[in-house]
C-alpha cells in the first residue's frame, strides 16, 4: 500500500471513531487528524467513506 494511501486511509477512521464518540465540531476534528480546511477534509471524508462527516455523525448516533 503506497505511503499516501496508508495516511489517509489511517486518518479517515481516527475520524470515523471521533465522529461516533466525541461531540468536537467537524472543524475541530478536520485540525485533529491534520487537514487545515474543514471543506478539504469534508470532501476527503466523502471520497473515502461515502457520506459527509456531519451525516456520518448522525447516523452513528441513531
Amino acid at each position: 500500500m503506497p505511503p499516501l494511501t496508508y495516511l489517509l486511509n489511517w486518518r479517515m477512521s481516527l475520524a470515523a471513531r471521533a465522529l461516533r464518540q466525541d461531540t468536537a465540531s467537524v472543524a475541530a476534528l478536520a485540525r485533529s487528524v491534520g487537514y487545515t480546511s474543514e471543506s478539504a477534509f469534508s470532501n476527503a471524508f466523502k471520497r473515502a467513506v461515502g457520506v459527509a462527516p456531519r451525516r456520518y455523525r448522525e447516523a452513528a448516533r441513531s
